[in-house]
């Protein structure tokens, strides 16, 4: 998949990866008006990292009262096209700044693994959607287990995703001291 990409037109691949962001904008915000219309009272990132099942039972208790349970149960199903933005979006721009390195350089290296770290975050997020289904079948009924490993994916694929975002500017710093060697 990668030797792919890298063998394609460089502009085909800019131009990939500009639609792929402006697919990403177009579902971020789909997702963001689903969840504040889904009435949830706290942040996605407080709401993730609860790591408490009274806490997150009680999330989804003021969600009940206010009748907006169901939004949020649509808002997961929304994420998941989300998720599929991130992980287009995280292999193309990986790719894309790993190009502005020769083959063997570093700044390749680190924009490849930019898009495979970004990759694993989407993948993890996928994990969290599902068990956040398994938690919203007994919503006033979350296991302390269940609460704790839905957590925990939460957490992990924050941690991928920013070490994703640090790689591709670490990739980028990398590719232009390559180019400034290479000038001089």
């Amino acid at each position: 998949m990668f030797a792919r990409l890298f063998s394609i037109n460089p502009y085909l691949h800019a131009g990939a990866t500009l639609a792929a962001f402006g697919a990403f904008q177009v579902v971020k915000g789909r997702l963001d008006a689903s969840y504040a219309a889904s009435r949830h009272p706290v942040d996605y990132a407080t709401g993730q990292l609860a790591f408490d099942a009274e806490k997150i039972e009680g999330f989804y208790g003021v969600m009940q009262e206010a009748g907006t349970l169901e939004v949020y149960w649509r808002t997961q199903i929304i994420d998941f096209g989300f998720i599929a933005t991130v992980m287009v979006l995280a292999l193309l721009l990986g790719t894309l700044v790993a190009r502005l390195s020769g083959a063997g350089h570093w700044g390749r290296r680190v924009g490849v693994w930019a898009a495979v770290t970004g990759m694993a975050g989407a993948a993890m997020d996928a994990v969290e959607n599902l068990l956040s289904f398994a938690m919203l079948a007994r919503p006033d009924a979350i296991s302390q287990t269940l609460a704790m490993t839905y957590s925990s994916a939460a957490a992990v694929k924050f941690a991928l995703l920013t070490l994703a975002m640090v790689l591709i500017v670490a990739a980028l710093i990398l590719s232009a001291v390559h180019r400034i060697r290479g000038r001089v």
